[in-house]
């Protein structure tokens, strides 16, 4: 026992002089950064904290990160930056409301910090707070108009609002930024699919294809909207052709043995569904 406490300790002091050894290493290269960059005059205990706590972040030390950036805040509480950081760092720990409210802060300093305010969406987003997620990604558009990543996510916020017509609008822009943009297709299939424009939706599924003929959801999805135009002999193929790439996917399967049965190929149905009781029951 007394072994194991002696142990315990040894970790404690060798874990202690790797923080400080680390922190003097972060200290002499920031010293040399602001002497080159700035000159000396510039460097202040404010930008030890920041720099220590980005270099924590970075190495997933986030608790240190944490502490550093409060540091820093205590000393120059208007830095946006600082701010920003810290909703990073808190967002490694699913402290969303922490997060929210320093990415806040963030865009309060700094009305055009266009990365707080993607960052807020992003957590806005988790706390299902669907509203606020929009406006966010909305004011980064504005921000940035050809930010194809905050169309992106906002096309996925109101396509979870089930505002189709304005998801739509999203990803379209997203494609047409960046026309190899696998996602924005197959979700803008989705949402088409939701609207009940089935041609439209497996235009987008092809092109999914096109671009990525290994993506098993793009076949399953295609299985089923062809499926919803009656178009079965296409819809079985599709669905073998995502079981091929994917054998254990169980929906597939499950989908499959029910268009059998449907038809009325109790054998095929039969051999679907044991397989799929394989899949789950493992």
């Amino acid at each position: 026992m007394k072994k194991h406490i002696g142990f315990i300790m040894l970790n404690q002091q060798n874990n202690f002089i790797r923080k400080t050894l680390f922190a003097f290493l972060v200290f002499c290269s920031s010293i040399t950064y602001f002497n080159l960059s700035y000159g000396t005059g510039m460097f202040n205990d404010f930008d030890t904290h920041y720099q220590l706590g980005n270099e924590y972040n970075k190495q997933g030390m986030v608790d240190d990160a944490i502490q550093e950036y409060q540091k820093a805040i205590e000393i120059n509480e208007y830095s946006s930056k600082v701010y920003n950081n810290l909703g990073v760092a808190y967002g490694k720990k699913n402290m969303v409301d922490e997060e929210i409210s320093s990415y806040r802060r963030a865009v309060d300093l700094d009305e055009n910090y266009k990365e707080a305010y993607f960052n807020l969406g992003i957590a806005y987003g988790i706390k299902k707070m669907a509203d606020e997620e929009i406006a966010a990604y909305q004011k980064v558009i504005e921000l940035d108009p050809e930010n194809l990543e905050a169309y992106y996510n906002l096309g996925n916020a109101y396509r979870d609002k089930e505002m189709y017509d304005k998801s739509i609008t999203a990803y379209k822009k997203v494609i047409e930024i960046d026309p190899a943009y696998i996602d924005a297709h197959f979700n803008l299939g989705v949402s088409y699919g939701r609207k009940g424009l089935l041609d439209d939706e497996i235009l987008q599924y092809k092109r999914v294809l096109s671009l990525n003929p290994y993506n098993a959801e793009a076949h399953f999805n295609l299985a089923i909207a062809y499926g919803e135009k009656k178009m079965f002999d296409d819809q079985i193929r599709e669905y073998k052709k995502a079981i091929e790439l994917n054998p254990n996917y169980a929906k597939a399967y499950k989908n499959l043995e029910s268009v059998y049965r449907a038809k009325g190929m109790k054998k095929e149905a039969d051999n679907e569904l044991s397989k799929y009781h394989d899949i789950v029951e493992r």
